[in-house]
């Protein structure tokens, strides 16, 4: 796959997984040549595998669930996105704003749009500036990134904890 989107031959096997909570698998490719790198991930920023949307990114730890500030400063959270719209058509309406880092429209299980997304800005101010005009349409409108606690990520409500059985 990535030889035919690419034209690059990885000296590392890729390393995919699949979280169970989630529908989709993720893969952690490795390219040494770091001119190399930046033309495989800028051929893989969205790309297509058996007629379904993906987007690829350069790994940043520092913008991992973990980092609520930077996500509170530098993330938009879009509502009302058409269905048919894709992660790369969401980059393209918001980065006359600035700067993005990624941009992604969530989707089900069939690769189907949620109707949502996300768009994670380089800088605070161009997050602001799209927040501030995207508010004002009445289409694909973006709001506060609000991110959850880690205590309600923590919340289970399928489980029932049985203890003391003889």
């Amino acid at each position: 796959m990535i030889k035919e989107q690419t034209g690059y031959n990885l000296e590392h096997m890729p390393q995919v997984r699949r979280d169970p909570g989630k529908p989709f698998y993720t893969a952690v490719i490795k390219i040494d040549n770091a001119e190399k790198f930046h033309e495989v991930a800028s051929k893989l920023r969205f790309f297509t595998l058996e007629d379904k949307p993906c987007r690829a990114l350069p790994y940043n730890s520092e913008l991992l669930g973990s980092n609520v500030t930077r996500l509170n400063t530098q993330n938009l959270f879009v509502r009302k996105i058409p269905k048919t719209e894709q992660s790369k058509n969401l980059e393209e309406h918001f980065k006359q704003y600035g700067d993005i880092i990624s941009s992604k429209v969530s989707l089900n299980e069939d690769h189907s749009s949620r109707g949502y997304g996300f768009v994670c800005f380089k800088d605070p101010e161009s997050c602001s500036r799209a927040l501030s005009e995207s508010s004002k349409r009445d289409d694909i409108i973006g709001v506060k990134f609000e991110p959850k606690s880690k205590a309600e990520f923590r919340k289970v409500y399928n489980n029932i904890f049985v203890k003391n059985m003889p």
